[in-house]
């Protein structure tokens, strides 16, 4: 795969969460990160209804109903893993309704021509044509299931990137829901599928973004 000019991962959770527990210094008393990255972490805001900073690999937001965790850097995504399935083995009783790992690439495309060619390719103008002036793919979102794979549901979303100039935004996301309304189950099930689904997922983003990038290269 073409080395992306931008890329980053996240882990979500939806359900009920406790923003406030969420600090730094909590973190590292867990030994989830190191002392010095608990000192060192750049705060945003910790209250009852947000928690939100930073540390040089990864940001954490936690609303009372929403948890993600972030990082841009790819040699840190499997202590990305490790963080937000260590800090729920720790709060196994939180409820938690839905998981989603995610990853996102931004590339440059190697030229007009071929940036253009991708919207041709996945929208074509000519259905357009005889109903709209200057057609143009501005987003595409595709749902299915990873094939041989006993994943969730999964989103594949194409847009021109805002962040490269002519460039290619591709976002893959996979959803869990939770196996039953039990809230006893808490976070327990959310932490298995992300330990089982997380390396997959993104080796998959990496097939699903070369795959789109050699279409124009045919």
């Amino acid at each position: 795969m073409k080395a992306p000019e931008l890329e980053a991962a996240s882990i979500v959770m939806l359900g009920s969460f406790n923003p406030a527990i969420f600090q730094p210094r909590w973190l590292g008393v867990q030994k989830l990160i190191r002392t010095e990255e608990a000192e060192s972490a750049k705060i945003t805001t910790i209250q009852s209804e947000l928690a939100d900073f930073s540390t040089e690999w990864f940001h954490l937001q936690v609303l009372q109903n929403r948890f993600q965790i972030t990082s841009q850097d790819p040699r840190q995504y499997s202590p990305l893993r490790d963080l937000a399935a260590g800090s729920f083995a720790i709060l196994p009783h939180t409820p938690v309704t839905a998981l989603g790992l995610n990853r996102s690439f931004h590339f440059e495309m190697p030229s007009v021509e071929s940036w253009h060619g991708i919207g041709n390719l996945l929208a074509p103008k000519d259905l357009w044509n005889p109903i709209i002036e200057e057609p143009g793919l501005r987003s595409l979102n595709i749902q299915g299931r990873r094939k041989d794979a006993d994943g969730g549901v999964l989103h594949i979303k194409v847009e021109p990137s805002l962040r490269v100039a002519h460039g290619l935004f591709v976002e893959i996301n996979e959803e869990f829901k939770a196996p039953s309304k039990d809230e006893s189950d808490g976070a327990r099930w959310a932490s298995e599928r992300l330990v089982e689904h997380w390396d997959a997922i993104l080796r998959y983003s990496e097939e699903v973004a070369g795959y789109l990038l050699n279409l124009v290269n045919k």
